[in-house]
This record gives C-alpha cells, structure tokens and sequence, in this order.
C-alpha cells in the first residue's frame, strides 16, 4: 500500500450518500455539507455517486444545494445539476428488461420487482415496505405489462430471502448480461452490463483531464467496491460492510461520526500545499 502523503493531490472526490454522506438518520449533517462545499470552493470536483435514482434522491439534492456533477444508479446517469443536464446514460430496452425480468423470475418465482425510468419508477405490490414511496414512484400489478421507456436499473425483493441468498439467485439468472448489486436494502438492483459506480467515476474524470491517482472515492457498501477498488485512493467508513473495507486503502471514521468531513479537509489541505491555496469560507 503506498503512503498517502506521497500521492498527488486530489482533484475529483467521489462519495456515496446513504451510510457515507448522510448519518444513519439519512440526515445531512452541517458539518459534511461545509466540507464539501469548501472542497468544491477550493476547485475540487464533488461528485455524489449513489445508487438512488433521480426521483428519489431530490432531498439530498435541496439539502447539499450542489449545481456540479452527480452520479445516479449505480453509474447509469451521470447528471450535471447546474446545467440541468444528462451528460451520460445506459439503459436496458423495455424488451431486453422484460426478458431479464422473465430470466430472474424462473430462479426466484416468489420474487416482486420495481423499475427505473429516467423521471419516475414502478413498482410491484410489496416495495412499499421497503422504501418510503414518493411522488414520481407508482404501483403496477406487474412491471413487465408497463414496460413501455428505457431502463435504467431493475429492482428484485422476495421477503422470504435475505439478501445475499437474492444476491447469488439472481446474478445466476442474468449471468453476464448485466450487472448485479445491492446496498444496505432489502432488494437486490440490476443495472446494463458493464455499468457500475466505477465506470461512471471513471469516464467522468476522463472527461474532466482527471487522472484515477488524483480521485478520492468513499464508500460503505457492495455497490461501492468498483469504485473503491479503482479510484487512487479508496476510503471506506468505519460503518462499511467486509467487502467494502477489503476494497478501499483506508477506513475512516462512521457516517455517524462526521468521518466524510474530516478526510475531505485533509484532502482539501493538501490540495493547498501543492499551490491551490484557497479561502474555504463558505
């Protein structure tokens, strides 16, 4: 493992928001948020990369007040807030959802499903205990009969399962036709092949002339790994699950702990010795 002092300066920091930036809660504390906000004053790029989509991550969103890039569904969009604009996007064709939906079903018959769109979601009878459900998210009997836009993610829950069990059933039905996660909640996501959180940080910083040493990633779940792994410095929170902490370089503090907003200062720091000097009043 190499000294994090002897590491360029970073230049782009990417962190998840449930378990990372919010506490347990899913509040935004003031001290995260003046981090962020004066890494982002000192010319640091601040990237909140999450596995949320759009619709149901509008209070971060008003919370943080962030007009630069975000990261939405595991890597599927990559949105410019300030600009209102989709700067990337991959999606499933309602056919190609529909089929993989059809796959996971012979595996697990007593599995319900949700669905992403690019604006709003649908969901099967069951997910309503799972997740708060807010405007933009709306009950169907069954997902594949309302297939009608592109997909973003697919969403799989059988309460009769845990997790890990859901986990391996359903990268078993999809194989490598797309990619299988989860993060924290009781359901399983399924993304198009290829896309992860690390892919969409990647091409990100690519587009900005950021180099992977220079980015800074944090992280407390599966679908954090890709990131941590391939970021030149992983942080894990100290609230992180095994894999994640396997992944990173380093483990922090917890979310409850403001842990995020500690690093990011010193991050920030070195940001100025190496000649960014800035005013972080914010």
């Amino acid at each position: 493992m190499i000294a994090e002092g002897s590491r360029p300066p970073i230049r782009l920091i990417a962190t998840d928001i449930d378990g990372t930036m919010l506490r347990r809660d899913g509040s935004l504390s003031p001290a995260v948020k003046r981090s962020l906000k004066a890494a982002a004053h000192a010319g640091i790029h601040v990237v909140p990369t999450t596995g949320r989509p759009f619709v149901v991550a509008t209070d971060v969103i008003e919370s943080l007040e962030h007009d630069d890039y975000w990261i939405f569904a595991n890597g599927a969009i990559t949105w410019h807030h300030g600009r209102a604009e989709t700067v990337r996007g991959y999606w499933m064709q309602p056919d190609r959802a529909i089929t993989m939906i059809e796959r996971i079903r012979t595996y697990l018959p007593g599995a319900s499903f949700a669905v992403e769109f690019e604006t709003d979601a649908i969901f099967e009878h069951g997910f309503e205990r799972l997740v708060t459900i807010v405007d933009g998210l709306h009950l169907v009997p069954d997902v594949t009969g309302a297939l009608e836009s592109r997909v973003q993610k697919i969403l799989v829950f059988d309460h009769t399962r845990t997790v890990d069990d859901l986990y391996q059933s359903v990268q078993a039905a999809i194989g490598n036709d797309g990619v299988a996660t989860y993060s924290g909640l009781a359901f399983v996501e399924v993304a198009a092949d290829l896309v992860t959180k690390a892919m969409a940080v990647s091409e990100l910083a690519a587009d900005l002339g950021i180099d992977r040493s220079e980015v800074a990633s944090f992280g407390d779940n599966h679908n954090d790994v890709s990131m941590l792994e391939w970021a030149g410095r992983g942080y894990a929170m100290g609230n992180a699950t095994t894999d994640a902490m396997a992944a990173a370089d380093f483990v922090i503090g917890t979310n409850e702990d403001d842990a995020l907003a500690a690093q990011v200062w010193n991050l920030i720091a070195e940001h100025d010795t190496m000649g960014n000097g800035t005013d972080h009043s914010v």
